[in-house]
């Protein structure tokens, strides 16, 4: 039998320590690679009982389908040629990297058959493309922390007279700090299982695909998470949803906790491309006046398809770039800003009322991340084989100076919310 379930929890190491151990020599915040962080760590971890799991889809290949194409048919047709083998890669079903793992097979009787096809079809495969497009970074202990001076609290500065008296002023810097949260997808399989995998015709490495299942779980759960909305993997009918206190506030939650200020817009009502468009020009001028200069928005799959049916029916043109099944995205026109992706989002709520794009620079946040996806052997109290897939990190957004009391209230993002 097989047992799955993901969620947020507690610490399985101590932190600091598996911290160190996970990254090394590498300085706190630093902006690193996952998947050359993940191939040095396992070295470190080698003989242990775990393994640091890569991304199955390399981040930097969706951060280049995203940020690195405008509008013109020469960059459409070397985007098309250069991300064409990820994409036969992703439509045949990405692979766990089972020769790292190890070799054996579980129990699940769904996958056993005396005559089956080789292949098993991954119907839970799919990309997620916000974890992708946030930096990552390294962070040592269990608390993230950085600094924010704000864009017009920078000092002074002023014409004068020939004997000018001088009279400096401070700069005002918030210390910002956020704490770091455990994910887990545990797993159980029998042995029944285990020797009945082998004997199957024909054989399947069944521990592969089990972990493959559980580390998808993880990352389903972290897409969510980032992103504000339910954290049950399971859910179909997405809404918005505060943080509990064993998980860190995603972006929607970040965004819209800034009530004193508010770079984003209540587009109650607005339910029209030309509504949607002049909502987003209020929104993105409130980035720019706060020296802010936006390079991603993610929406909802309706708000989508206004945009998409506006730009049509406006230029006669189909203004989609697609990369693969999951990740597409429509390049808008602000000024000073030649292309900016608008991105949409399978897991962002698309009931009336519920709509939204958000706006934000991804150069400004970032996943800090004590250690990353990592494969831990359980102890075994019976015949099952257990283990946990695991992570400890935190979501910031360095826009947010925070308030008096340094809660992450005041991020400087913006967007639309509220869209019919």
């Amino acid at each position: 039998m097989i047992q799955q379930s993901a969620r947020f929890g507690s610490a399985i190491h101590d932190a600091n320590l598996m911290g160190q151990a996970f990254w090394g020599e590498i300085p706190e915040g630093t902006p690193v690679n996952m998947n050359r962080i993940v191939k040095s760590a396992r070295q470190r971890f080698s003989g242990a009982d775990m393994l640091p799991l890569a991304p199955p889809i390399p981040d930097e290949i969706i951060q280049k389908a995203i940020f690195s194409y405008g509008f013109s048919g020469e960059d459409n047709k070397s985007y098309q040629e250069e991300t064409a083998g990820l994409r036969d890669t992703l439509t045949k079903g990405l692979q766990v990297e089972s020769s790292e793992i190890q070799k054996a097979a579980t129990a699940s009787s769904s996958l056993i058959h005396v005559i089956a096809d080789q292949d098993v079809t991954y119907l839970y495969k799919r990309p997620y493309p916000f974890q992708a497009l946030i930096p990552s970074e390294a962070c040592k202990g269990h608390t993230a922390l950085w600094d924010v001076i704000p864009p017009y609290q920078f000092g002074s500065a002023s014409f004068g007279t020939e004997t000018q008296s001088f009279y400096e002023s401070d700069i005002t810097p918030y210390y910002r700090q956020a704490q770091i949260k455990y994910l887990n997808a545990p797993g159980s399989v029998t042995k029944a299982g285990q020797l009945a995998g082998l004997a199957a015709v024909p054989g399947r490495d069944l521990l592969a695909i089990r972990i493959d299942a559980a580390q998808d779980a993880l990352r389903a759960l972290r897409e969510r998470a980032m992103l504000g909305v339910d954290r049950n993997i399971s859910q179909t009918v997405n809404t918005f949803k505060p943080a509990s206190p064993l998980e860190y506030q995603g972006m929607y939650e970040l965004i819209t906790s800034n009530t004193t200020e508010p770079n984003w817009v209540n587009g109650t009502g607005v339910n029209t491309y030309s509504g949607i468009m002049t909502n987003l020009d209020a929104t993105y001028n409130n980035l720019v006046i706060d020296g802010l200069q936006p390079n991603l928005a993610l929406c909802d799959y309706n708000t989508f398809g206004v945009i998409r049916r506006g730009l049509t029916e406006y230029f006669r043109t189909d203004p989609i770039q697609t990369f693969t099944q999951g990740i597409s995205k429509i390049s808008l026109v602000f000024p000073n800003e030649g292309g900016l992706p608008l991105v949409p989002h399978p897991f962002l709520p698309m009931a009336s009322g519920s709509g939204c794009i958000m706006l934000m620079d991804t150069r400004l946040t970032a996943r800090r991340i004590l250690w990353g996806d990592t494969y831990d052997e359980l102890a075994k109290v019976d015949l099952s084989q257990k283990f946990v897939i695991n992570a400890a990190e935190t979501l910031i957004d360095k826009s947010d100076r925070g308030n008096a009391s340094h809660l992450p209230a005041y991020s400087l993002f913006g967007g639309l919310f509220n869209l019919n």
